[in-house]
């Protein structure tokens, strides 16, 4: 459009029509990338706001961008989203026609709420919980926000004044622009605010899920302090009574607080993702016990029904998860694209595996009727499956179901090699034991440093309960038995279990394997002896899971600032 016609296109102000139908009643606000007004639609007889992005402003690409925005809000079906119904072409540009919502910003609700005392930790929930499930949603589809931030909320009213719920505002068009535009390392951020964006986006662009959670966390952090953040802030790196305004987090449980640190992390595969957020005190919730969001190993969809009749080839596999004497074998997957197959070391089966404890010929594998039947056939070693000590001598294997093979485990999954499916599976177990789930030692030191660093922001007690595994073997081998193992799995998964829940966990506890028969788990917030008595608890209940001869003994370490988590992990 030359500067000629675009001089004769009257301004936009009370009363003015647009495409015959949007009748303009107010502007609601100025933005980077456009202007919003209320309108009455009058073929709907509703009002709607209007999103207009000003000429002075537009970029190439913007249109495209526009319209994978409104794409993007119609794939987002949430109470806590803002919805977009419709994107047209006008004389004064590109016009987004969204849901008109009555309110005000998070932004301008911080700001009046600091003028009240702050927010109390109810309100500070209820907005929390609200933008946290408007972002999930948002990433359930795949898709990123790229401008996050108290402004971009809307929190409305109930009929008698209340706080209503928030809503997350216009999402989409920051993230295209930053996507369409070139980035070099160093370069200034493009679109979103730079405010609440990541380390990493600072550094080097790119809007992102990970990014999105970093402004979730920023955002929910100025509801604290009343304070908009600096680009860049790095609110872990003082105390946290130090930096905020209103003490929130006194009426927060352990665990919300925990949450926000997470978000905050300057590594990405710290931070938690938006669907694993909840904020309520789960001391007055009368279910029990709480499901805690833990890292599991994704098999992959279910088969179809059709394999239930009709054996498919290769549409199930063998996913190798723990190998004692062959470490660099796990990960390793393996086709089922014949309905009959043998297992073993020997090269003349159909699957040789490179398991020292796998006897030559171990297992035949026979598909029938949707379900894979394993018979030993005649193994040193055994096979064995979970909850049981005993060998056996045929097993049914399932979707995601687990066969152990001496000391050889495998797992039923769907995804093929190299997919997405496998490459996950593959960093899951590059980070974590195939038996137990556990963190690696590796991982557990730094996980529990996180953790000690979590505690000394928030000032809280920090204490490792140290679990082994101890029977008659331990006298003359370190090397573990394969009763010992399958003991060990079922009960560091059990203690891991009964610490979620009788801490009430809204986050996973860290826990992780420090030795062959041996694991930690940290725990913030307990003193001292509550921790002793939790357990004591514990070995009492997991102590009964055991074959007669083996033992589970734990101690208790505490953490002082300053101190050395490696030298706390092992008795």
């Amino acid at each position: 459009m030359t500067d000629t016609s675009r001089s004769n296109i009257p301004p936009i102000g009370h009363g003015t029509v647009i495409n015959d139908r949007y009748e303009i009643r107010q502007s609601l606000g100025k933005g980077g990338m456009g202007e919003v007004f209320l309108a009455y639609d009058r073929t709907t007889q509703q009002p709607v706001a209007l999103k207009i992005v000003r000429e002075e402003s537009r970029m190439p690409g913007d249109d495209e961008a526009l319209r994978q925005e409104l794409l993007h809000a119609r794939s987002v079906s949430h109470p806590n989203v803002c919805r977009v119904h419709d994107l047209a072409p006008s004389i004064y540009g590109p016009i987004l026609v969204m849901e008109h919502i009555t309110g005000q910003t998070l932004h301008t609700h911080i700001r009046r709420k600091k003028a009240q005392g702050g927010y109390t930790s109810d309100e500070f929930r209820r907005i929390a919980s609200d933008v946290c499930g408007g972002v999930a949603a948002i990433h359930a589809q795949g898709l990123v926000h790229g401008d996050l931030k108290p402004g971009n909320v809307m929190v409305t009213s109930d009929p008698n004044g209340g706080l209503g719920k928030a809503i997350v505002l216009d999402f989409g068009f920051a993230k295209e622009r930053a996507r369409a535009s070139a980035r070099r390392p160093g370069a200034p951020p493009d679109g979103g605010t730079p405010n609440y964006m990541a380390p990493e986006r600072i550094r080097s662009g790119g809007a992102s899920q990970d990014d999105d959670v970093y402004a979730l966390g920023l955002t929910l952090w100025e509801m604290w302090t009343c304070r908009v953040p600096e680009p860049g802030a790095k609110p872990r790196a003082k105390p946290m009574r130090q930096q905020i305004m209103f003490d929130v987090p006194a009426g927060l449980s352990i665990d919300e607080i925990k949450q926000i640190f997470r978000c905050l992390a300057d590594e990405p595969a710290q931070r938690l993702p938006a669907r694993h957020l909840r904020f309520f005190n789960p001391a007055t919730l009368t279910t029990n016990p709480v499901q805690v969001a833990r890292e599991r190993l994704d098999p992959g969809p279910p088969p179809g029904r059709s394999t239930a009749t009709t054996f498919t080839p290769s549409s199930q596999a063998l996913l190798a998860t723990f190998a004692t004497n062959a470490p660099e074998y796990v990960g390793e997957l393996i086709s089922l694209d014949k309905p009959s197959l043998t297992i073993g070391r020997r090269t003349d089966n159909d699957i040789c595996v490179p398991e020292a404890t796998a006897s030559g010929q171990h297992v035949q594998c026979r598909w029938q009727s949707g379900t894979w039947i394993i018979e030993d056939t005649g193994s040193t070693n055994g096979t064995y499956v979970d909850h049981t000590y005993e060998r056996r001598k045929t097993v049914n294997l399932m979707h995601g179901g687990e066969v152990q093979l001496g000391e050889l485990r495998y797992k039923m999954v769907t995804f093929a090699r190299d997919s997405a499916g496998h490459k996950r599976a593959k960093a899951y177990l590059s980070k974590r034991d195939g038996l137990t789930g556990l963190l690696l030692r590796d991982h557990t030191l730094k996980a529990l440093e996180e953790e000690a660093q979590f505690a000394e922001w928030v000032d809280a007690p920090f204490t490792m309960a140290r679990y082994e595994l101890r029977g008659p073997n331990r006298l003359v081998s370190d090397r573990p038995t394969i009763l010992e193992m399958l003991a060990f799995r079922r009960a560091a998964t059990r203690v891991v279990e009964l610490t979620d829940m009788l801490l009430l966990s809204l986050i996973a506890a860290t826990a992780g394997k420090t030795g062959p028969l041996r694991f930690v788990v940290g725990m913030v917030g307990p003193g001292a002896q509550e921790a002793r008595n939790l357990v004591e608890q514990i070995v009492g209940q997991v102590q009964g899971m055991l074959p007669d001869g083996l033992d589970l003994v734990a101690s208790i370490a505490r953490y002082e600032p300053g101190a050395s988590v490696r030298a706390l992990i092992d008795p």
